[in-house]
């Protein structure tokens, strides 16, 4: 539970550099100079250029969007899994629901955090899920590409990380 904090921090980074960048406030030209990095018996040279376009810089921040999103989906699932919290064989009450659709959620980012699918292919998860008032229907995923409205928006990782932090490690 030491890092649920942290990726929940940046991802809220991300969405504000997204922001600021479709504000048109990011100077492509200061933010990707040619750049080195030196120290502890480590050197990296980055591309002159790594962006070309302002176009560009809102893809790549889209892009780290979906693998911030992704790690803190994994971390709070994986915070849940500390706090001792199995998945139920039943999916009953509030915090069964919490679990299982984390985990889904989890499962949709760990096997390609940067392009991620649903993998719902057991009937039990195919369902929708309510808990403190968050609504999530997953009745017709199945293996589709993971898009936000899918749970309800990207906020609702913000307001099930609420919910852990309420009801499973207050």
């Amino acid at each position: 539970m030491n890092y649920v904090d942290t990726a929940f921090r940046q991802l809220s980074l991300a969405w504000k550099l997204y922001d600021y960048a479709l504000d048109g406030k990011i100077n492509l030209d200061e933010l990707d100079p040619p750049l080195t990095f030196q120290g502890g018996g480590m050197v990296l040279v980055l591309p002159d250029k790594v962006l070309d376009t302002p176009d560009d810089l809102i893809l790549a921040l889209q892009n780290n969007l979906v693998i911030t999103f992704g790690a803190a989906a994994i971390t709070l699932n994986r915070c849940r899994e500390e706090a001792g919290y199995a998945l139920s064989a039943e999916i009953i009450t509030e915090n069964d629901q919490f679990i299982a659709v984390t985990y889904q959620i989890r499962n949709a980012f760990a096997h390609d955090i940067a392009e991620p699918r649903w993998n719902i292919n057991r009937a039990r998860y195919a369902r929708p899920y309510e808990f403190g008032g968050i609504h999530i229907n997953l009745t017709d995923v199945g293996t589709k590409r993971f898009e936000y409205q899918d749970i309800g928006g990207p906020d609702v990782l913000f307001l099930m990380k609420t919910y852990a932090e309420t009801h499973l490690w207050p």
